[in-house]
């Protein structure tokens, strides 16, 4: 009889432990803010083909609210601007990328302790500048994006991640806008 009893207070402890567990644990709750880094490339495509615009750097940040829903699902709001240096120049004549705006969901599943992967979609809106002899000009493009990408807790506060996202705008000025992206980044909960 007295190991029953131990046994039943043994297994009511469980619970009590797991939540602490879970509580020292690294989370994927709460606001967060990033700084990120990339490289993309915006390509135009018409009549069967594909042309880059040019590749360069992109920097920028991220804010979101992640939710955690159940043990390993974590679910939030996100937005995020990145300037960019891609610039395609013919004598006097300059197209240059100014960035990209990106908001949407992002859904993500804890595969380690420590580690998060995810899927992004939402909106997107990517503009640009253009100079030539004749004058200048800005206009920018909407469309959607999505996202594929890696949250690495380093701390209870601090993360990295790496992150693969593509952009469809449609039709612009006559042909298909696309952007091609990867980033790396650091952040932090709050």
């Amino acid at each position: 009889m007295k190991f029953f009893i131990a046994l039943a207070a043994a297994l009511a402890c469980v619970p009590g432990v797991a939540f602490a567990q879970d509580e020292a644990a690294p989370g994927f709750n709460g606001v967060r803010a990033e700084a990120r880094i990339g490289y993309e490339t915006p390509t135009i495509s018409g009549n069967g083909q594909i042309y880059k615009i040019g590749s360069a750097a992109s920097y920028g940040g991220e804010v979101g609210f992640d939710a955690k829903v159940g043990n390993a699902v974590v679910v939030g709001p996100y937005a995020a601007y990145e300037f960019s240096s891609v610039k395609l120049c013919d004598g006097p004549d300059c197209l240059k990328e100014k960035g990209n705006l990106g908001a949407g969901l992002r859904v993500g599943v804890i595969v380690a302790p420590k580690v998060l992967v995810y899927a992004k979609g939402g909106y997107a809106n990517i503009s640009f500048t253009a100079n030539t002899a004749f004058g200048s000009g800005s206009d920018s493009k909407s469309g959607v994006q999505g996202a594929l990408g890696v949250d690495v807790n380093f701390s209870e506060h601090v993360y990295g991640l790496v992150e693969f996202n593509y952009g469809d705008y449609g039709d612009f000025y006559g042909v298909n806008l696309q952007r091609r992206h990867v980033a790396a980044g650091v952040g932090v909960r709050f």
